[in-house]
């Protein structure tokens, strides 16, 4: 399943500036520079430079750093000293759904780096989770349930969003702590994750937005005035991989959805073993359709 966070603190907070956060997102963009400058040859300088990443939003893939950070930091209207001025969600895949992303933009199954794509595949595998990304923020502006005030697409949110294709060890995984691999040695297979930086504020800088409340949906009035509070993560989680399977056409297992991988984790002893039960009938039938799959070709062969 993508899982979706609605807020990554990577160390800084978000009662300031934005400057910090989104200068640390643009680390893979830096680490490409040292690497151009290290080569002589125009072939390999060319192709980090293609590897580059932009931030993006729902209108433009080209956006700089610089202007994430002035954009946000000015989209504060009527907000404290101590209050967030932004939230950083971050969007990550498992090995199974980036497979099958690449082997969308690639037509390939053997991938298992992103070094290993030709440019053009490169463009489309990142203009896959680019859209998809999109998607993600669509369901995160409905999921405020302020529609009647205006909130009703991604368009509508001042954020900007980064795909990274990298992740490195650090000192508490355990390939490190059993001397397989060193922090920051660069983990193997495919990594490709999306940053987000979203204000607090609605593009008219109308609405206050907070994606970490307890609150699911909570109906208020001040002065008379009506509206409405609240996020439901789990929904929007839930929300995010229906987009994900319908976007990609992907078949996920009983096993890879959130419902029941919440139940697994949080379920009561019957829940858990009714699940159980559940999954190995899925199983079962989905092993019996790939052997009529495999029957039905075979005679089709023999024609």
């Amino acid at each position: 399943m993508p899982i979706s966070k609605p807020h990554s603190t990577l160390g800084t907070k978000n009662t300031g500036s934005c400057a910090t956060l989104t200068n640390y997102l643009d680390k893979e963009n830096r680490e490409l520079e040292t690497l151009i400058n290290n080569k002589n040859n125009l072939n390999a300088i060319g192709v980090f430079q293609s590897r580059k990443q932009d931030f993006f939003n729902h209108s433009r893939v080209d956006i700089s750093a610089i202007e994430v950070i002035d954009s946000i930091d000015n989209n504060i209207k009527k907000l404290g000293k101590t209050d967030a001025k932004y939230f950083a969600p971050t969007i990550s895949f498992s090995q199974t759904e980036l497979q099958h992303i690449i082997s969308l933009a690639s037509k390939r199954k053997e991938i298992n780096s992103v070094w290993q794509l030709t440019s053009n595949e490169y463009d489309k595998y990142n203009k896959l989770l680019k859209d998809y990304v999109k998607k993600v923020m669509d369901n995160y502006a409905v999921n405020f349930n302020r529609q009647d005030k205006g909130l009703k697409t991604g368009k509508d949110l001042l954020y900007f969003a980064k795909i990274e294709h990298f992740r490195k060890f650090r000192g508490t995984d355990d390939e490190v702590k059993k001397g397989i691999f060193k922090t920051g040695d660069y983990k193997p297979g495919l990594n490709s994750h999306a940053h987000i930086v979203v204000s607090r504020k609605d593009r008219t800088q109308r609405l206050k937005l907070t994606p970490t409340t307890k609150e699911r949906s909570t109906q208020r009035s001040i002065g008379g005035n009506s509206y409405q509070v609240g996020f439901d993560r789990m929904k929007w989680i839930t929300n995010n991989e229906k987009s994900f399977d319908d976007f990609f056409q992907y078949r996920r297992t009983e096993l890879e959805k959130f419902q029941n991988q919440y139940i697994l984790k949080n379920g009561s002893p019957k829940e858990k073993d009714e699940l159980a039960q559940k999954i190995k009938r899925a199983y079962k039938d989905r092993e019996n359709n790939l052997k009529l799959e495999r029957s039905s070709k075979v005679r089709n062969l023999g024609r």
